[in-house]
């Protein structure tokens, strides 16, 4: 148990600078990493998958407000794409969670295992959008912002890997989309930790000390121990290394994680 516990401190260092530089949250890391480590801290397998999802969006809240809050010090937030996004982005979240609890686990192993191939993807081969403004289509963007929902909740991301190319697309500055899907993952992770909680273990799972629902709270507090400080040093950070190649190294590992979660998880 203290080895799995000083992981879980190292995985929120990788969480919290991932969250703050790159703002994709922190869940490919942290749920992959739960995957493995929840059950050699005792858990039973059937509430693997969903406990890795909802302890990750648990960290992810706590991890994405410290990055929010650091670039709300310093004016990154654009609050009228908040208000246009959030509505829609919760009530998918909240449809996302409620089927992450009811979904069978391998499937949504498989699932989340699709999304970090769909990202690292991503990451590499960025499309970079053409020079002339965009005109916002407000039905579109909130349409987006439902799926988003639907499928950070679903498995386990903030939602930021996702909201930053929208707004790209839009031709929001970067370190503008960063701090506007810290601010939306907080509270899209919130509810969907929400749903976790109350969801609850199924029937027939005997109770486990610090676990609330889907939520370990060992994990939980291991992990959001060090990601909401190092979320402060990314953000800090984020405009003075050379992130597009971080972004390379690491969409390599998402694809090797991915790759043994689908065919060997």
């Amino acid at each position: 148990m203290l080895l799995s516990l000083l992981i879980c401190l190292a995985g929120g260092v990788a969480a919290g600078l991932l969250s703050g530089m790159l703002g994709i949250g922190g869940g490919i890391l942290i749920v992959p990493l739960l995957i493995y480590l929840l059950p050699i801290m005792g858990l039973p397998p059937e509430i693997i998958v969903p406990t890795a999802i909802g302890t990750s969006l648990a960290t992810i809240m706590l991890t994405t407000l410290s990055s929010a809050r650091a670039h709300a010090k310093r004016g990154y937030v654009l609050w009228h794409w908040v208000k246009l996004i959030s509505p829609t982005l919760i009530a998918g979240g909240l449809i996302g969670a409620f089927l992450g609890t009811r979904l069978p686990p391998e499937l949504l192993q498989r699932i989340f295992a699709i999304m970090l191939m769909f990202l690292a993807v991503h990451m590499v081969w960025k499309h970079r959008p053409r020079s002339e403004d965009r005109r916002i289509n407000p039905l579109g963007v909130q349409s987006f912002g439902g799926a988003i929902g639907i499928i950070s909740a679903l498995v386990g991301i903030g939602g930021g890997a996702l909201i930053v190319p929208l707004l790209h697309f839009y031709q929001v500055a970067m370190r503008n989309a960063v701090a506007v899907a810290a601010v939306c993952s907080v509270l899209l992770s919130g509810f969907g930790m929400l749903t976790y909680m109350f969801a609850g273990p199924p029937i027939g799972v005997t109770a486990i000390s610090g676990l609330i629902g889907y939520v370990y709270l060992p994990a939980w507090l291991a992990i959001s121990a060090t990601s909401m400080i190092f979320a402060r040093v990314g953000a800090a950070v984020a405009h003075k290394l050379p992130v597009r190649y971080l972004q390379r190294g690491f969409a390599v590992l998402l694809i090797s994680v991915a790759l043994h979660l689908f065919f060997g998880g």
